[in-house]
């Protein structure tokens, strides 16, 4: 087929030619790169010294084209090692980095600290991030990727391989990822020629577009010396260009390809080379550019108190802007006043506009206008907003030949409101495609009651087909950031949104004297109502109910409550081995005894059946029973009291909603004196004093308030991973969260900066661990923690990434530093393997004969699953040893994904002596620069005696 473009919609993985091998990719950027009217003016590769990258186990090949350097190999890590260890020398041009700023020296002076900065997380556009594979197979040329530019990645497949059309053939994988163009020519460079498939996966780290604003002095009250003054920087390359993989390889005469923003009040953003640029997509900066910039027009417009819409067509320039503008505003009722508050109820409106400039090749460029007016209400109590009304006008120089096919206006109002409903969620690229339902992942989910969605057109146009493009909904978050701020006063600098940021806004905007006088008069209650209730021994009984009204309870709310009970872990622990989920009688080993869990299923007799929401609540919070005994500790109320209103109302509904189950669990008998369950009414009163939902910090972001939100409450971390009395409390102070625990015979390790990590955990390593269950610098998810990343992997993924965002901040790593940790894990693996004094130790004929198959690091194919590095492996590297010893005895069975494969246990194969062998050799050998572990005898032959973890 000539340029064959097919859909492979439902092709997460694609299937290569028989016999062929895939091998992974990793890039190696200049360290400084800049492309201008169609040059590169970046930094030119001298030398490149390939020894030490080509020494790394699994590494095939590196691939050298002018300045395009990558490494081949069998793991995507092993090619990021040898990535790491090439050693080139990059030339670069002396005026590089003086290029990109502005030649006026009083507006250069305040580069150094911007004004605002706006942020464009493309990463919540999708829900992986971009990968391509390439592969070279009886002279035909393959490539599977997704991207909005196919036919300009076309004419680059072409001019790389030189091969006629139709032996290129480009399978695009429509699934809901980032767009791979650069991705597919990276994987397409190195797979050319050779024998083997090439895959390529974008890094995390290049999807957060930023754009910083730098005011220079002006002049009071003239909008026009505010927008000239103000300059605009850029952490990716900008605009249309062809793909890094074509220009770092000389490719000349290549399209430039994608919009771009045509803006009437502000100059182009110009990219900030302070070292290697970001990539972004064309289309994601487009998205960025104009939110950034129509939010900042409107601030300026609001600090100088003029009408938005007036301001815009003074400086529009373009007749079918300005004329489109004129419509929406007509159509929305732009001039109309607000309705008057409503208690804590506010309305606002705001209007976005953009205007871009589509480059096609083959074609000519196609200009393409977008207005778009908002109405929103905030609830200023809540913290909570909606839309009500939307008005989208859309314009182009060719209406009647978008590469979309035409689409009704009810279907078309309803794609256009579904965008925006999503954006406000953080839910953006989550079913918005034509036809795809909407995500009930987010936490703000579509309902019956959508906006109303106003469609305009030119005057010239009514009457004309209907056709989605892109285009149209740039403007879309801008609107709704003015309408915000229009409402609340509150502006929001990073999109997509999410509700909390409200919540976030007034916590911030409260006066210090009144978040005093409430703090001194809230404490001063919470003490002494704590001091009372907590202290009694008792508490009375709340009653029964006869029948649990569940048909009130929306179907949203079941899901959510769902959610939060996976991400609690509630079937983890209420469930037996062999049991019905939820149905208890698992017991927890813990130094005081073993304690049962209870039956959670709404069966009156033996389950929560009969409980009324009161009765869960207060047994969620204060640890009551509905008979008013005291629950005791292990059950961790002390975290689940941090549980929103709103999710607590959720679990309910969900747990309501499952089906009864029958089953009476063991009696927890514990010894004198813990046995007398009035005693625990002492404990609350000395380790439990706040049984109040988790309040937003607002000196913090929107993502770290989640994730503290999701790590605090009910993820309840801290009661495995910190350390606790000999009460049985978690120690108080901040050097002992999360600062290391023992939980269920397993060590959980310390999360703050007592992590014994030989590499340092940052946020792209945590949340790779916590969606997937394994990380390559740091081991695989094992026992306790195997069934928690099982459950976190259906959560929505901007919830695993805001707990790995705040886990991060606990232990932060630097950026330079962490540049630095794959030439790190590389120098590890290089010692374990030339570690001579190990060699003649009693464990090394055990190891070779029980794990080399599938961890030795001094080569052969990967078997089965992943391969976790050893040398890297955190458990190895901890003071204790018995996570190790666990997963040696006991072997890990049910891995938290079937991909990662299984390990078999040793339990029945090794005795004790030679246990302890292979364990100083692996800590000899793997752990060089630690000591010795002590008490192995005694270790080994305690855990012997233990079932091991599921």
């Amino acid at each position: 087929m000539s340029h064959s473009v097919q859909d492979r919609s439902r092709a997460q993985w694609p299937d290569l030619p028989e016999g062929t091998r895939l091998l992974h990719g990793a890039v190696v950027r200049p360290p400084y790169w800049l492309y201008e009217n169609g040059q590169y003016l970046g930094a030119e590769l001298q030398s490149v010294d390939q020894q030490a990258a080509l020494q790394v186990p699994g590494v095939v090949a590196c691939v050298h084209m002018g300045n395009f350097l990558g490494v081949l190999a069998v793991q995507a890590e092993q090619a990021q090692q040898g990535a790491a260890l090439l050693d080139a020398r990059w030339a670069t041009p002396v005026a590089a980095n003086q290029a990109a700023l502005p030649a006026d020296e009083t507006v250069a002076t305040t580069l150094s600290a911007p004004d605002q900065r706006y942020e464009w997380q493309s990463a919540a556009e999708h829900q992986e991030t971009a990968w391509a594979r390439a592969c070279y197979h009886d002279k035909q040329l393959y490539v599977w990727a997704h991207t909005q530019r196919p036919a300009a990645l076309l004419i680059e497949l072409q001019a790389l391989s030189g091969l006629p059309s139709e032996q290129i053939h480009l399978q695009d994988i429509a699934g809901n990822q980032a767009d791979a163009y650069d991705c597919a020519m990276d994987a397409a460079v190195m797979a050319f020629g050779r024998p083997q498939a090439v895959q390529v996966r974008a890094s995390h780290s290049e999807v957060t577009i930023g754009l910083s604003v730098y005011k220079g002095s002006t002049e009071r009250n003239d909008l026009n010396a505010y927008l000239r003054a103000t300059r605009w920087q850029l952490n990716t390359l900008s605009g249309a260009r062809p793909s890094l993989a074509a220009i770092l390889c000389g490719q000349q005469d290549l399209p430039s390809s994608g919009p771009t923003v045509k803006s009437d009040y502000f100059s182009a953003p110009t990219p900030n080379y302070d070292g290697a640029a970001a990539s972004s997509d064309p289309d994601s900066l487009a998205q960025a550019t104009v939110f950034a910039q129509e939010s900042q027009f409107d601030q300026d417009c609001h600090s100088l108190g003029l009408d938005p819409l007036e301001a815009r067509l003074e400086h529009v320039s373009s007749p079918q802007g300005r004329e489109l503008l004129q419509r929406v505003a007509e159509q929305s009722d732009w001039s109309a006043p607000l309705p008057a508050h409503q208690g804590p109820l506010r309305k606002g409106r705001g209007l976005a506009y953009s205007h871009i400039v589509e480059h096609i090749p083959g074609q000519a460029a196609r200009e393409q206008w977008s207005a778009w007016a908002v109405d929103v209400s905030v609830d200023t109590h809540q913290g909570t907003l909606s839309i009500d009304k939307l008005t989208i006008g859309h314009d182009s120089t060719e209406l009647n030949n978008s590469e979309h096919a035409p689409e009704s206006a009810p279907a078309l109002a309803d794609r256009l409101g579904r965008w925006a409903q999503q954006l406000l969620n953080n839910g953006v690229g989550k079913g918005v495609g034509k036809g795809g339902e909407g995500s009930s992942d987010s936490p703000v989910q579509e309902t019956g009651d959508k906006p109303a969605v106003q469609l305009v057109k030119r005057e010239s146009a009514v009457g004309q087909p209907l056709a989605w493009n892109q285009g149209v909904e740039l403007p879309a978050a801008a609107a709704i950031a003015n309408a915000i701020f229009n409402a609340s006063g509150i502006r929001l600098t990073s999109a997509p949104f999410s509700e909390q940021s409200l919540a976030l806004g007034y916590q911030s905007d409260k006066t210090a004297s009144n978040k005093k006088r409430k703090a001194w008069w809230g404490a001063l209650a919470a003490v002494a109502t704590g001091t009372v209730l907590s202290a009694l021994p008792w508490r009375p009984a709340i009653a029964p109910v006869g029948q649990v009204d569940t048909s009130i309870f929306s179907e949203l709310a079941i899901e959510r409550g769902r959610l939060v009970a996976i991400a609690g872990d509630c079937m983890v622990c209420h469930t037996a081995e062999g049991g019905t989920p939820n149905a208890g009688g698992l017991g927890l080993d813990t130094p005081f005894g073993t304690i049962y869990t209870t039956n959670i299923t709404p069966d009156k007799e033996t389950g929560i059946g009969s409980w009324s929401y009161k009765a869960f609540e207060r047994a969620m919070r204060e640890g009551i029973h509905q008979d008013g005994r005291h629950l005791y500790p292990a059950f961790p109320y002390t975290a689940f009291a941090k549980i929103s209103d709103e999710d607590m109302q959720s679990l309910y509904a969900y747990l309501m909603t499952q089906e009864p189950v029958k089953s009476e669990v063991p009696e927890t008998k514990l010894p004198f004196p813990m046995n007398m369950r009035p005693l625990v009414a002492g404990w609350n009163l000395l380790f439990h004093r706040d049984p109040n939902a988790y309040v937003p910090d607002p000196t913090q972001t929107v993502q770290w308030n989640r994730g503290a939100y999701l790590v605090n409450s009910s993820g309840h971390c801290a009661a495995c991973h910190s350390p606790r009395n000999m009460l049985g409390a978690e120690k108080g102070g901040k050097a002992n969260f999360l600062a290391g625990g023992f939980a269920d015979n397993w060590e959980a390790p310390a999360l703050n900066s007592l992590s014994k990590a030989p590499i340092p955990w940052t946020e792209q390593e945590l949340y790779q661990y916590l969606r997937t269950g394994y990380s390559p610098r740091h081991g695989v998810a094992a026992g306790p923690m195997g069934p928690v990343v099982a459950g976190l992997a259906e959560l929505p993924e901007s919830d695993v990434r805001a707990m790995a965002h705040y886990l991060s901040s606990l232990n932060p790593v630097e950026s330079k530093q962490e540049q630095t940790h794959a030439a790190q894990a590389a120098r590890l693996e290089q010692d374990s393997r030339s570690n001579k004094d190990v060699m003649v130790m009693p464990g090394e004929n055990l190891f070779n004969g029980a794990c080399a198959v599938c961890h030795d690091p001094r080569g052969g194919p990967v078997l089965f699953g992943a391969r976790p590095s050893l040398a890297l492996n955190s458990n190895l590297h901890s003071e204790h040893p018995d996570n190790t010893i666990q997963v040696l005895m006991h072997g890990i069975t049910r891995p938290a994904q079937p991909t990662l494969g299984s390990m078999p246990g040793f339990k029945n194969s090794m005795n004790d002596k030679q246990m302890e062998d292979l364990l100083n050799y692996m800590r000899a050998r793997f752990a060089p620069d630690k000591p010795a572990w002590t008490g192995l005898k005694d270790k080994i032959a305690t855990i012997r005696e233990q079932k091991g973890h599921l």
